[in-house]
């Protein structure tokens, strides 16, 4: 839908049927390379995994005029699959929610020359968390891991839940002095800059607190560049 020129609105609405997916060819495994990202696994793979991704997404965007624009999204979706076990499961990469705003704006004709341009931009993501595979624990709560056998990982409550949900705060600023056969930009960017660890996944540790490590969010992470434009 689209309510002028510059602003467009839209729904969207999905179902994917996933077949022939590589899990592990082992009846008990919950493995799928569905769920691989820097880590895997050497196993022996057979192409009969399943999977579906359904869900729905909300668009607002206004375009980039007057010196500024604006991107709202917001999704709500499930994705799970099932392995030899013939289990359903969610993926890693379930997070059940997103939502991302964009903005930014364009101050232009500064300086003597009336040739340089300063831009400011903003990005917000709030989401759901990442499905893990929680290690043992007993009917009490506590640990029930088992280092000497190298017995750690509770495989059979794999991607039920995840540890919290997640948001990064991103902002960036940029200069530049626009000449008659070059423009050069200056560029500096604010990734997370509110240094939310948001926990992603954990693991055992004698040396942390009730020997829980957690695997985390990227902090906050600043990033100057200068470019040439030829």
């Amino acid at each position: 839908m689209r309510f002028s020129e510059n602003l467009l609105a839209k729904i969207e609405v999905y179902y994917q049927d996933l077949y022939n997916l590589p899990v592990e060819n082992n009846d008990t495994s919950y493995y799928a390379t569905i769920n691989e990202g820097l880590d895997y696994k050497y196993v022996d793979l057979v192409n009969k995994g399943t999977g579906e991704n359904y869900g729905i997404e909300v668009t607002l965007e206004r375009f980039f005029a007057n010196n500024y624009y604006f991107l709202l999204n917001a999704s709500l979706y499930n994705s799970t699959y099932k392995s030899l076990e013939g289990v359903k499961r969610n993926t890693q990469y379930n997070g059940n929610y997103l939502v991302n705003f964009l903005c930014g704006k364009e101050f232009k004709n500064l300086g003597k020359k009336k040739n340089q341009t300063l831009g400011l931009n903003a990005k917000i993501f709030f989401g759901g968390g990442k499905k893990y595979i929680p290690l043992l624990r007993g009917n009490d709560g506590k640990l029930a891991v088992d280092p000497d056998s190298d017995t750690h990982w509770d495989y059979e409550k794999a991607y039920e839940d995840k540890i919290e949900d997640i948001y990064q705060v991103t902002l960036s600023t940029s200069y530049k002095w626009n000449k008659p056969k070059t423009t050069y930009e200056l560029w500096f960017n604010l990734d997370n800059i509110t240094n939310n660890k948001g926990k992603l996944s954990e693991y055992y540790d004698e040396n942390e607190p009730n020997s829980i490590g957690y695997n985390t969010q990227f902090g906050f992470f600043p990033n100057l560049m200068f470019r040439v434009y030829f």
